[in-house]
């Protein structure tokens, strides 16, 4: 049993390596549509030539997702598969991700993380609801089965942060939609990214970048890991066995 775990670990984690390379730089809001859709082809290539098994997770989203390389860890003892792509939107998602990177992959649960790129490109919090809706309608008319975890807005430090207030607002509608239905949920990963001074913790970020470091990941495994792996763990492959 321990074998067919760690193979299955294994795999998840070369997808990841793989997505992540593809795009060692990741990208933001402020990349050409062109680049954006160069990275999403090589990993879509990628999970084609190395597709997950069914019934894994996949995790979708930008570059706060793409980055996540520790996701197997944190996640362990979950199969799970990190198909973000850097510098993409709520749309990207919506009109790509959810019908090339999940569906055809027939996963169990679906991590997601989108919205801080259409934030930044001065989306409204509304629009963002309304790609997110079209995304879970075509998750759920494909995959009824399927769960739906869904992350909150990282709020990066600088200008992104003066954003805050719609940051705040996505986070409300997605929490709201989300509560609707029972095979979704909404994870306030921006909350504990605050200090007690209001403002995005440092020790959070690279200094001068918009992304996290390592201690922001621990901030994601601290929220995201006690709901979604008690909830998963029992679908495991091996976990029956």
């Amino acid at each position: 049993m321990k074998k067919v775990i760690t193979a299955f670990v294994l795999v998840g984690t070369s997808v990841l390596l793989s997505a992540a390379e593809s795009g060692a730089d990741a990208l933001t809001e402020k990349s050409s549509a062109s680049k954006v859709t160069a990275l999403y082809q090589k990993i879509l290539a990628a999970a084609k030539k190395s597709p997950p098994a069914p019934g894994s997770i996949i995790c979708i989203g930008s570059s706060q997702m793409q980055n996540w390389k520790t996701v197997s860890a944190d996640l362990e003892p979950l199969t799970v598969f990190n198909y973000g792509v850097g510098g993409s939107k709520m749309s990207h998602a919506a009109e790509l991700y959810i019908t090339n990177l999940v569906i055809p992959f027939k996963p169990r649960a679906v991590i997601l993380y989108e919205g801080s790129n259409d934030i930044a490109g001065k989306a409204k919090p509304e629009t963002i609801l309304e790609n997110f809706r079209q995304l879970e309608r075509k998750l759920h008319t494909a995959l009824p089965q399927a769960r739906l975890y869904v992350l909150g807005l990282v709020p990066s430090p600088g200008k992104r942060f003066e954003q805050i207030d719609d940051i705040r607002k996505t986070n409300a509608l997605l929490l709201q939609e989300c509560e609707t239905q029972p095979w979704m949920k909404f994870l306030d990963t921006t909350s504990p990214l605050i200090g007690a001074d209001g403002v995005p913790k440092s020790e959070c970020f690279i200094p001068g970048n918009i992304h996290m470091t390592a201690a922001g990941y621990e901030i994601w495994k601290s929220v995201i890991a006690p709901v979604v792996v008690p909830a998963e763990k029992r679908f495991e492959p091996a976990a029956g066995r």
